[in-house]
């Protein structure tokens, strides 16, 4: 459930209520019809007057791989996050966070390399790595693995072919990390995702990207560091982007 304040997400549901919170209690049972929600013995969310928020998927041509600074795209993204609460650029004297911030700038680059050199297997034990990595309802790794699956698994991005080794180690590894998190991870490489992620790729397979810092400070509101490292991700995914012919991402497992 969500409030008028937040954006359009997948598996949610807008309240148009300024105040929410109190009107839920723990242990209700909550029951789902095709019209409406039941919640508990007093309360109904009817359907009836309800818009669905369904937007059309993004598709990246081949003539926008060519044309698009896809490495400026990258380092605008990622500066926007190297000072933020995100883990990986964690700044402090606590040995647990910066340890677990090692792991994950290490998992990343080898991931971004196993994806660079078309190497399943590396790719399978890297995301194994990343998965579950970090505190918090959505650890960082996994927020990371969902902002780089946004962009690579748009329908048109030659990184798609890597969709089902994604797939197979969320559905293998899944126990490492909490529920909601798993879900997430799936709705992004399935391209199912926040409506500020949804705003922020429609228009760079647009190529409009005169919006780009404000469309990027929509999603750093997402949870307590969710965005930021999604962001991550999504930079790490332009950069891999760039067009260089059979190079990068553009070649099969080996």
């Amino acid at each position: 459930m969500l409030s008028t304040d937040c954006d359009n997400g997948p598996n949610s549901c807008r309240l148009a209520l300024e105040h929410c919170h109190h009107l839920f209690q723990p242990g209700e049972r909550v029951s789902f019809h095709n019209n409406g929600i039941n919640i508990g013995t007093d309360k109904r969310i009817d359907f009836s007057r309800c818009t669905r928020w369904q937007p059309d998927a993004p598709y990246l041509t081949q003539a926008r791989i060519k044309e698009t600074d896809w490495q400026s795209l990258a380092q605008i993204t990622q500066a926007s996050v190297e000072q933020s609460a995100s883990l990986f650029y964690f700044h402090s004297g606590n040995i647990f966070y910066e340890e677990m911030s090692r792991l994950l700038q290490l998992h990343r680059v080898q991931l971004i390399a196993a994806l660079r050199a078309g190497n399943c297997d590396a790719i399978e034990n890297e995301i194994t790595g990343l998965l579950g990595l970090g505190i918090g309802l959505t650890p960082s790794g996994d927020d990371y693995l969902a902002g780089l699956s946004a962009f690579l698994f748009v329908d048109g991005h030659p990184a798609r072919k890597y969709r089902d080794n994604f797939i197979s180690v969320l559905e293998r590894e899944k126990h490492k990390t909490t529920l909601l998190s798993a879900i997430t991870l799936r709705e992004a490489i399935d391209q199912r995702y926040r409506e500020s992620i949804h705003n922020f790729i429609n228009q760079v397979v647009s190529g409009d990207l005169e919006n780009t810092q404000q469309l990027i400070n929509e999603i750093k509101k997402i949870g307590s560091s969710s965005g930021c490292d999604m962001l991550c991700g999504m930079a790490d995914a332009f950069a891999l982007t760039r067009y260089d012919g059979e190079n990068h991402v553009d070649q099969d497992c080996n």
